[in-house]
C-alpha cells in the first residue's frame, strides 16, 4: 500500500498585490526588469542612454525603445541635455516608492 504523499509547504509570506500588479503591467520583458532594478536601486541618479547601456552591459540601439516606452508610462522622467537626453526615476511617491520597493533584493539587503 502506497502512503499519502504531504501536500508542498506553501511560503509563510503574504503575496504582496501591488508588487505582483506592478511586475505584470511594467516589468514586462528583462531589459525593462534591468532598468526599473537600477533606477529603483539608484534613484537620485541622472544618466544618458549611453551611460546607461554601458553600465547594464547592453546595446543602446535596445535600450533607447525601453527607456522611451518606460517614459511614456510615467516611470522614468526625461530631461533634454545637451548632448543627449537624459533619464531619472519619477518623483511621483507612489510609482517612486513601488520602483524603488521592486527593486530591493530578495534577502531585503
Amino acid at each position: 500500500m502506497l502512503s499519502p504523499i504531504a501536500p508542498p509547504k506553501l511560503p509563510t509570506k503574504e503575496l504582496d498585490l501591488d508588487l505582483l500588479v506592478f511586475v505584470e503591467r511594467y516589468a514586462t520583458n528583462l531589459l525593462k526588469w534591468d532598468l526599473l532594478t537600477y533606477f529603483g536601486r539608484h534613484p537620485d541618479e541622472t544618466r544618458t542612454a549611453p551611460e546607461i547601456a554601458s553600465l547594464l552591459g547592453r546595446s543602446e540601439r535596445v535600450l533607447r525603445p525601453e527607456l522611451g516606452d518606460l517614459v511614456m508610462l510615467g516611470l522614468l522622467e526625461q530631461t533634454n541635455g545637451a548632448a543627449s537626453p537624459r533619464y531619472r526615476l519619477t518623483h511621483n511617491h507612489p510609482l517612486r516608492s513601488l520602483i524603488q520597493k521592486f527593486a530591493r533584493p530578495l534577502n531585503g539587503k
